[in-house]
């Protein structure tokens, strides 16, 4: 499940959001995003192509200046460590990926 994928798959869950890339290793290329926060429509049409984020965070937050508390880690193409302050968020991937399991560092 790449980066586009993930972000529709919590829909709703993240509407207003705003995101900010974070790449040590992407195959394929996306755009440049020059560091700044990017709305969630704008980081879902940069991954279209399907680039792999194999190392990487993608940090969320709502609208505005508020402080992120969605983050998404790509340890390699496949696999996504997720961290968040918010219930919902954490019981959606919970249905999305049933394996996964908590974990107790970053």
């Amino acid at each position: 499940m790449g980066v586009e994928e993930l972000l529709t798959a919590l829909g709703p869950l993240i509407e207003g959001y705003e995101w900010r890339l974070s790449i040590d290793w992407l195959i394929g290329e996306i755009e440049g995003s020059g560091g700044g926060w990017l709305p969630t429509d704008e980081v879902v049409r940069l991954f279209a192509a399907r680039p792999q984020l194999v190392d990487g965070e993608v940090e969320g937050r709502r609208g505005g200046c508020a402080p992120s508390d969605v983050q998404l880690r790509a340890s390699d193409s496949t696999s996504w460590d997720v961290r968040t302050a918010r219930a919902d968020v954490a019981a959606r991937i919970g249905e999305l990926f049933p394996d996964a399991v908590e974990l107790t560092t970053w």
